[in-house]
């Protein structure tokens, strides 16, 4: 006997619902690097992922190449990032004027590298800043000023201890690492892979996730530890830098500052919190054909910020409830929103719901410890 369709007395429509995905990143690294020297072959012509040091290889890197080393120091880590971008730097080779040495190669004229960062930013979407072999001073300035302006980690290295590229130590977003003086090396001596120590500890926290970790006492595969006296380990420690140590046998990044001495781990999980705050905000307001400018609207909106604001807590970025001498509650995070019925009409008809505030308390984390005992018979 034939079957009449449901739809008669039934209409059911499904959609799929897509609540959007996010490109934000917060583990993945940026290269910018020197065009390979062998010719014949496909260079990179734009910024490009790599999984491995030895992908170089194919776009003309040698093994013996800044750019080659770099990477392998990144991806010796442990943890060590899934893929790092690598952008070149565009440089043009002058010609030789009449009367100059027709034999000597004119060194090349590199493009500003803040036009190579944003050329890279419009490509690909990465956290971290590291220049793999441009050390000039200006080079290292440019990016550090050009990084203040984005939501983005750069970080530097230098290896003589009375030249600092830096001046300026009031950047949030930058850090520096000093990576000279190698134990166990002569004066004028220095292992290669030093010349890369900030992208080392850069690869090796960005496998963290952000609020979970400190960038101090954390061990650097390839890196050797300076050897400092008591008055450089002040003078470094003064201008917020980073280095290298050997305490208990364990080579050690010491610090973890930015140069204006912020911690690093608070700027990166301040940038997750708060990217991760929108996208689930945003995901309530597409999800839903209507959040209504009510109670229920606005107690979704709340919901979305205490989930970030947990998740955040559960990473170990955000403080824990605890109890004060009194047994009073002490909240790791509280939010607040309007009453609807507060609202005016002007901010209703608008559609845009003001005053949705929240604050918490920052988990932070042990790097030093003071202990005083006795002992007695």
């Amino acid at each position: 006997m034939q079957n009449n369709p449901l739809d008669d007395i039934v209409k059911c429509d499904i959609e799929i619902a897509n609540p959007g995905s996010n490109d934000a990143t917060f583990d993945s690294i940026l290269l910018v690097v020197p065009a390979p020297e062998t010719e014949g072959i496909t260079k990179l012509t734009k910024t490009t992922a790599i999984s491995k040091a030895d992908e170089l290889l194919n776009y003309g890197y040698t093994v013996e190449d800044g750019t080659y080393l770099a990477a392998s120091v990144a991806f010796s880590q442990s943890p060590s990032p899934g893929d790092v971008y690598v952008v070149v730097r565009k440089s043009t080779i002058p010609e030789v004027e009449e009367g100059e040495d027709e034999d000597t190669e004119p060194a090349p004229v590199y493009e500003d590298i803040r036009d190579t960062l944003a050329r890279a930013n419009r490509e690909a979407s990465f956290y971290g800043i590291h220049i793999t072999d441009f050390k000039d001073p200006e080079d290292v300035r440019n990016v550090v000023s050009w990084t203040e302006t984005q939501e983005k980690i750069f970080g530097f290295e230098y290896t003589d201890i009375d030249s600092c590229p830096i001046k300026n130590f009031s950047y949030y977003r930058s850090f520096g690492k000093f990576s000279g003086l190698a134990d166990g090396y002569e004066n004028g001596e220095k292992p290669a892979e030093n010349e890369y120590a900030a992208l080392a500890i850069m690869a090796k926290c960005f496998g963290y996730q952000p609020g979970s970790e400190t960038w101090n006492l954390k061990e650097e595969a390839t890196i050797v530890p300076s050897r400092l006296t008591s008055d450089q380990k002040k003078t470094l420690e003064a201008n917020n830098m980073n280095v290298n140590l050997r305490y208990a046998s364990c080579n050690c990044n010491m610090g973890g500052k930015m140069l204006s001495g912020e911690w690093i781990d608070v700027i990166r999980f301040r940038d997750w919190l708060k990217n991760r705050m929108q996208f689930l905000v945003f995901g309530v307001l597409k999800a839903n054909k209507k959040v209504p400018f009510e109670d229920s609207g606005i107690g979704a909106i709340q919901g979305a910020m205490e989930k970030a604001l947990s998740e955040g807590q559960t990473h170990g970025g955000i403080a824990q409830t605890s109890f004060d001498a009194d047994d009073n509650e002490i909240p790791g995070y509280v939010t607040t929103v309007p009453l609807a019925s507060d609202l005016t009409e002007d901010q209703r008809k608008s559609r845009k719901l003001p005053n949705c505030r929240w604050r918490a308390r920052l988990a932070g984390a042990i790097h030093l410890v003071e202990i005083d005992g006795t002992l007695r018979f």
